[in-house]
C-alpha cells in the first residue's frame, strides 16, 4: 500500500517564535531537531491546525503570531505545497479579524475551503504516554483520531453532533423549557441519529482494531479495546432505532437537569475507552507506568495494520519527541512501519542525539535541524 498525501514544502512567516522557516522533504520520515526553544513542535503543531480547530495544543489564534510582528495578520501564514493521488495543490493557513478575535482561514489553490475530507492528520505527543491515568475525553480524543483516520464522513458527524448538542443547550437556557419542545424534539432526534452513527462508527472500528493486534515484541502485550456508554453496549444487542428512541428518551429525562447545569449530562460523548490485556484482563490503568506506554505503542501498531487494509488512505503522523519516553527498539519498529507503509511523518527529537544511536535510520530519515539558517535563509530579505 502507498500513502495517497504528503508535504512536499512547508513554510511558515511570523509564526510563533519562527519568522520565516521553509521545510522541504525528500523522504517519507522528516526529524526536526535544534536547541531547545527552537520551535520544533512549533513546525508539527502548525500542520495539525489543518485538520482541528485549534491544533494539538488547543491554542487561541492570537497564540500562534509572532510576538514581534509589527503590521498586518496577512504576514503571518503556514502554506503548505502537497501531493494527493498524483495531484499538486497549494494549501495555505492565515488569520483574519482583529487582535483579539483572530479567525483561521484555510485556503486549498486560493480558494477558502475546509480541508475535512481532503486529508486526516494523526498524532502522538509526550502527555499521551499517560493516556490510560488521563481523563475519558483524552482516550476518547485519541480514538476519534484513528478513527477520522479510516472514515472520511466521521469528523463530520462529529462537528454535527457538537452543533446540535450547543444548539439544544442554547434553548434550554430559556427557563419556559415546555414552549420550546417542539424544536427540543427535533433536535434531539437529529442527535440520537447522529450519535448512533457516531457510536456505530466507533464500534467497528474497535472490531477491525481488536483484530489487528499482534505479537511484534515480547513486552508489547495482545489489548482488547472496548467503549462503556449507554448506547455504545446496546448497539451491540439492539437495533440501531431502538438505540436511537433510548438516547431520544434519555435526553428528554434530562432536559431540566441540563438547563440548571448548563452542559450535557447524557451523551454519546460520555463514553469511556477502556483498554484491557487480553490473556489476563487485566485493566491497562493498572500497569506500571512503563508498561502503559508500550500499551500505547501496542495500539499504534495495531492502527497501522488496520490502515494498512484501507485502500487511498491519506494520513500524515506528528510524532512529537518520542525519543524522550520510548525505548529505542520501539522506535526503531514504529519508524520502520511508518517507512514500509509510506506514510509521510513528521517528528521532533528535544535531545538531537538520539537519531545517532540507530545507525541504518540514516537512509531512511530526512534530518532537519531548524538552527540551520539555510532552512532560514530569506530572513536576510524580510
Amino acid at each position: 500500500m502507498a500513502n495517497n498525501f504528503w508535504i512536499t514544502q512547508l513554510k511558515l512567516s511570523n509564526y510563533r517564535n519562527h519568522k520565516f522557516l521553509q521545510i522541504n522533504p525528500t523522504k517519507n520520515i522528516i526529524l526536526i531537531t535544534g536547541r531547545n526553544g527552537s520551535g520544533k513542535t512549533n513546525v508539527l503543531e502548525s500542520i495539525s491546525l489543518f485538520d482541528s480547530n485549534t491544533g494539538f495544543r488547543n491554542a487561541r489564534m492570537s497564540e500562534l503570531v509572532r510576538d514581534d510582528l509589527e503590521g498586518p495578520s496577512e504576514l503571518f501564514g503556514v502554506n503548505l505545497k502537497v501531493c494527493s493521488e498524483n495531484k499538486k495543490f497549494d494549501v495555505g493557513l492565515g488569520l483574519k479579524g482583529e487582535v483579539n478575535l483572530l479567525k483561521k482561514v484555510i485556503s486549498l489553490d486560493k480558494r477558502k475551503t475546509n480541508l475535512r475530507n481532503f486529508f486526516n492528520i494523526f498524532w502522538v505527543l509526550p502527555q499521551m504516554s499517560h493516556l490510560l491515568q488521563g481523563k475519558p475525553e483524552d482516550r476518547r480524543s485519541f480514538l476519534d483520531l484513528m478513527v477520522s483516520a479510516t472514515d472520511v464522513s466521521y469528523k463530520n458527524k462529529l462537528l454535527d453532533y457538537k452543533k446540535l448538542k450547543n444548539e439544544r443547550l442554547k434553548i434550554l437556557k430559556n427557563l419556559e423549557i415546555s414552549k420550546n419542545d417542539k424544536w427540543l424534539d427535533i433536535i434531539e432526534k437529529k442527535m440520537s441519529e447522529v450519535g448512533v452513527v457516531i457510536c456505530d462508527s466507533r464500534r467497528v472500528f474497535l472490531d477491525s482494531l481488536n483484530k489487528c493486534f499482534m505479537k511484534i515484541d515480547d513486552q508489547i502485550p495482545l489489548l482488547n479495546l472496548k467503549l462503556n456508554g449507554m448506547a455504545d453496549e446496546m448497539l451491540r444487542v439492539k437495533p440501531a432505532l431502538y438505540v436511537e428512541e433510548l438516547i431520544i428518551m434519555e435526553l428528554k429525562k434530562n432536559r431540566l437537569k441540563d438547563s440548571i447545569s448548563g452542559r450535557t449530562n447524557f451523551s454519546i460523548n460520555k463514553t469511556d475507552l477502556l483498554i484491557y490485556e487480553k490473556k489476563s484482563n487485566k485493566e491497562g490503568r493498572n500497569f506500571s507506568t512503563g508498561e502503559q506506554k508500550i500499551i500505547i505503542i501496542s495500539i499504534l501498531f495495531s492502527f497501522l495494520n488496520t490502515l494498512e487494509k484501507i485502500k487511498n488512505s491519506k494520513v500524515l503522523f506528528l510524532l512529537d519527541d518520542i525519543f524522550s519516553y520510548l525505548d529505542v527498539r520501539f522506535i526503531r519498529n514504529i519508524i520502520d512501519r511508518l517507512n514500509e507503509l509510506k506514510f509521510q511523518t513528521w517528528m521532533t527529537d528535544v535531545r538531537s542525539d538520539s537519531i545517532n544511536q540507530i545507525e541504518e535510520f540514516q537512509s531512511k530519515i530526512h534530518n532537519i535541524n531548524i538552527d540551520d539558517n539555510r532552512f532560514k535563509v530569506i530572513n536576510n530579505r524580510l
